[in-house]
């Protein structure tokens, strides 16, 4: 072997091992996030008075990155269909009951509040599907709350990598046959204009202070 032959195999190596760490870094991140949304979202359980909409920032600062996901109309919906939007992200499926119901039907009834607004039309409503349903099922699930609402679904790790970058680790955890997890599991993110996540706002949910709170979140921006 000569001695181009041996730096190039070793600059090859070192650049393998750098992504290698890279990637283990960001995983670890993640996973300290989702543990710390469980433990701050006790406390915040505990501290905040009666009568206020309960959020996290942990997983605040995160990029959405590129993804393809088919909506309920079977066209694409893509990190573009983010920005210039306040987007409120749900995950599950449409069998995961009142969990799903409780958020969904709180985010419509949001969305009634500010219909008189000029913020309804830079805020929409996104729920993913953790178990690959088709448009026609999404269309029928969502037509229950808001026509307006955006239903989607893709590949297992196109909804996995989201659901990372969301501050959720493990989207298996929000699927109906799931057993109950962290509230970070049943939790509403919030991604700004910009595609970057704003934070999550945890449950229990009722449409006046989730619509308060959503109000403020945007003004404070």
């Amino acid at each position: 072997m000569n001695m181009e032959s041996a730096d190039s195999n070793a600059v090859g190596t070192r650049g393998t091992a750098r992504k290698t760490a890279s990637v283990r870094v960001r995983g670890m991140m993640h996973g300290f996030a989702a543990i710390m949304i469980g433990v701050i979202g006790a406390s915040v359980a505990l501290a905040e008075p009666a009568g206020r909409q309960r959020t996290s920032r942990v997983a605040g600062g995160w990029p959405i990155e590129d993804f393809v996901l088919t909506d309920q109309h079977g066209g694409a919906f893509t990190q573009e269909h983010l920005l210039g939007k306040w987007t409120f992200v749900l995950l599950g499926d449409t069998r995961c009951g009142e969990p799903c119901a409780t958020a969904l039907t709180a985010l419509a009834g949001m969305r009634q509040r500010i219909a008189g607004t000029t913020k309804v039309k830079t805020t929409q409503v996104l729920f993913v599907s953790v178990a690959g349903e088709s448009p026609d099922e999404l269309r029928r699930y969502l037509a229950a709350y808001d026509e307006h609402f955006v239903g989607a679904s893709g590949p297992p790790q196109t909804v996995a990598k989201l659901a990372d970058e969301l501050g959720i680790p493990d989207a298996g955890a929000v699927s109906s046959s799931a057993t109950p997890g962290p509230s970070s599991s049943r939790a509403l993110s919030l991604i700004n204009p910009d595609g970057i996540v704003w934070g999550q706002f945890l449950p229990p949910f009722d449409p006046t202070m989730l619509t308060a709170r959503y109000l403020k979140t945007r003004i404070d921006r």
